[in-house]
């Protein structure tokens, strides 16, 4: 059975800011992120249709945070929390995500899994 994986990438502006030892004011970020999903292709010969999955990302990922204070949505408001967040709403309308990556900036990105 052949199995193939998909990627799809998208970015959002959303600020944060960081007490502890992290001690960030808030600040902006243009956050790109990129959902990979695994699996085998279908009868018609792919994996997921990607006009779905471009609507579900922008409707439930990139319109929700584009704007926002990751303070007001999250209690600890990192790229890591972003990433597993991103993984886990995906995860519950398509099952075959495999990871997320979220990056803040171009030169620094968290990639989440899931629990294994």
């Amino acid at each position: 059975m052949t199995q193939v994986y998909l990627t799809q990438c998208a970015t959002f502006t959303a600020s944060h800011g960081h007490g502890g030892t992290l001690a960030e004011s808030s600040h902006l970020h243009t956050f790109a992120y990129e959902v990979t999903f695994h699996g085998p292709l279908n009868t018609e010969g792919y994996l997921i249709d990607f006009r779905v999955l471009q609507d579900f990302l922008a409707r439930k990922i990139t319109h929700r945070l584009n704007g926002s204070d990751l303070n007001t949505l999250f209690e600890c408001p990192t790229t890591e929390a972003l990433a597993i967040w991103i993984f886990d709403t995906v995860r519950r309308q398509f099952p075959s995500v495999c990871s997320v990556k979220v990056a803040e900036d171009q030169d620094r990105w968290i990639t989440y899994m899931g629990e294994q």
